[in-house]
């Protein structure tokens, strides 16, 4: 993979729309036949459940109908920029990275999870993220509660790069490891020879 030098900005699919309104309409026509052999078969309840389902998906699908017009994440020179967020997360917060952890490409959403540095904890931004927010599946990146709190999780139905096509999650994953390392190695030459220069040993002047 060719490493970019510059920002690299991702925008959404509109994944989390299809599928939401696709996922939805097969559960309204299993409702609809549950409720028409319900008085038979005793599974009118059954038809609720999708019914319920059904109307989650529709939400879901009508929150993400501008999936697309905006960029979600931006990778700068120095850190990492979310549209939801009051200030960039800096690549040497981060001890390491999880690309779609927690969800499997049957599921709308997909995650990326950044490892903090504990003592860096303070320089994470504010995310803009509520429970509705992730109940509805928009994405958006937040920050772990409890024990959890030394992470930030962003969600997105899928990414696609400054052309629009899909990214692939394994480039993504090198991207990001590269500017995270990079970052270190700038961080450790600034601090490399201020130390050395206050060791009367040593002969950095």
């Amino acid at each position: 993979m060719e490493i970019n030098k510059g920002d690299v900005t991702f925008t959404e699919s509109r994944r989390v729309l299809f599928m939401g309104a696709g996922l939805g309409l097969v559960l309204v026509v299993l409702a609809i036949a549950a409720f028409s052999s319900g008085k038979a078969t005793g599974v009118t309840g059954l038809g609720v459940v999708f019914l319920i389902g059904a109307a989650w998906l529709f939400a879901s699908a009508w929150s993400n109908r501008n999936a697309g017009d905006r960029p979600l994440m931006v990778l700068k020179e120095d850190g990492i920029w979310f549209f939801n967020a009051d200030r960039m997360l800096p690549y040497t917060s981060i001890e390491g990275i999880e690309i779609e952890t927690y969800c499997t490409h049957k599921d709308i959403q997909f995650n990326s999870t950044f490892h903090i540095t504990p003592e860096k904890i303070e320089t994470v931004p504010t995310f803009q993220y509520g429970r509705s927010d992730s109940f509805l599946n928009k994405p958006g990146a937040t920050k772990g509660r409890a024990f959890r709190k030394h992470i930030v999780v962003f969600r997105y139905g899928r990414l696609r790069d400054a052309d629009g096509k899909l990214v692939d999650m394994d480039d993504l994953a090198e991207e990001l490891n590269y500017r995270i390392n990079r970052a270190y190695e700038a961080e450790a030459a600034i601090l490399v020879p201020t130390s050395a220069a206050n060791d009367p040993l040593s002969p950095v002047q």
